[in-house]
């Protein structure tokens, strides 16, 4: 019931329409205009040498591969290796490899569609191309050592980062940086002061310019 929902709201928006119309011909005429040549890459694109799809089964590639960046990041912040990080960055560039090749398979199925799937398709699209640029702007940042120096910043990160301050707070337990200062002879209530003083600098500067998003 949800996703016929979304799709009828899809369908009513006029403007992927006018997109369509713009790009589809824009597509059709890129293969038409080299004749024979053409007909035959926009064949093999379309995956009929392969007798199924060939969309379907790039589009597995940047999921699979983005999955393990996810994961070798959560792993790097736990663990510390650094090594797991250089993996994360690998698992990005194979997924934008991946990526690029569904969107030329997918640009070229969809320029066969009419109706609801032209509209579908083309949200679809412009959807995916969204998320492709943010990983390649993660890529380049990375490339760039613009990482924080204990490890990357990353959603998996900051989630671990934050379970491990609520479990502090429910405890009572102080930082160990915190016990071995000067506060540590004051009142409790001083150290704990100074501790979340402490953990609202860090979040302030893991939100500092320089430091890449999530992937």
């Amino acid at each position: 019931m949800v996703t016929e929902a979304l799709i009828k709201t899809v369908e009513r928006q006029e403007v992927l329409d006018q997109l369509s119309d713009k790009i589809q011909p824009l597509v059709s005429n890129a293969f038409e205009s080299t004749g024979p040549a053409g007909r035959e890459v926009k064949n093999f694109l379309h995956g009929t040498w392969l007798g199924h799809p060939l969309h379907p089964a790039l589009t597995d590639v940047p999921l699979g591969a983005w999955t393990a960046a996810l994961t070798l990041d959560a792993m790097e912040s736990i663990s510390g290796r650094k090594e797991l990080g250089a993996g994360a960055d690998a698992a990005i560039a194979v997924g934008l490899v991946g990526a690029a090749g569904a969107a030329v398979t997918g640009l070229t199925d969809w320029s066969e569609t009419n109706g609801r799937a032209r509209k579908v398709g083309l949200l679809h699209g412009l959807l995916n191309v969204g998320a492709t640029a943010l990983y390649a702007t993660s890529l380049v940042l990375r490339r760039k050592d613009m990482r924080r120096r204990r490890g990357p910043v990353s959603l998996a990160r900051l989630a671990i980062q934050r379970e491990r301050r609520k479990r502090r707070r429910r405890s009572g337990h102080l930082p160990a940086a915190v016990l071995r200062s000067p506060c540590a002879r004051r009142s409790d209530r001083s150290s704990l002061d100074r501790s979340m003083r402490d953990e609202a600098r860090e979040a302030s500067d893991s939100i500092k310019p320089g430091a890449p998003a999530a992937g």
